[in-house]
């Protein structure tokens, strides 16, 4: 990344609602997330000279997220063999002008339900390409796999989504529940303080 006039805190600012909406997306839970952004952010802290504003910032810290993201999830794979089951659902309607919090809250427990029925490649693809708005081939490259895998990948996850729209009857088509998952981390994360404690940890 080319180096720029810019502080930790300038560039946690500045990024922290992307790898922390991305990761709630993947994740499905809100500590998971708050701990993955940390990690990513830390992995960052060694001066100005490593952060940056070119093109490629935002992929460089969604790669991250995602690396991260996989590390969490096979962790919740070791503690499950021993037991410890944690809870993945985030229980909390985030916050959407003028829509209905009932429905928004049963859109993002739909969502969580689907994310458990889905490879590690399938929610991290779907969370980049369909929530994320983000190209295939940018996938392709955060993934570190073939844009024809995230292309099956998005696919893939799509369709357990519809099926499970269907299952349970839910009176919002496919789009309009997309829609609702992209705002999904409103309300859901205090960012002044996780920022506060992304520094922190950095520093620590």
């Amino acid at each position: 990344m080319e180096a720029v006039d810019i502080t930790f805190e300038e560039f946690v600012d500045r990024y922290a609602d992307l790898v922390c909406r991305t990761s709630l997306r993947i994740l499905c839970d809100r500590g998971d997330s708050e701990y993955v952004s940390m990690q990513v952010f830390s992995s960052l802290w060694h001066g100005p000279e490593h952060y940056s504003s070119d093109d490629n910032t935002e992929l460089i810290l969604l790669e991250k997220t995602c690396h991260f993201c996989r590390i969490r999830i096979a962790r919740r794979s070791i503690l499950k063999i021993f037991g410890v089951a944690g809870d993945v659902y985030v229980n909390v309607a985030p916050k959407v002008e003028d829509v209905d919090d009932y429905k928004t809250k049963m859109a993002w427990e739909l969502h969580c339900i689907a994310v458990e029925r889905m490879t590690v490649l399938q929610a991290s693809a779907y969370a980049l390409c369909v929530i994320g708005n983000v190209s295939e081939d940018a996938a392709a490259r955060i993934l570190g796999v073939s844009a024809s895998k995230v292309s099956g990948a998005v696919k893939d996850a799509g369709d357990k989504i519809k099926e499970l729209l269907a299952d349970y009857g839910k009176d919002y088509e496919y789009e309009r529940y997309v829609g609702f998952i992209r705002r999904v981390a409103d309300g859901l994360t205090d960012m002044d303080m996780l920022k506060k404690m992304i520094i922190f940890a950095a520093e620590n």
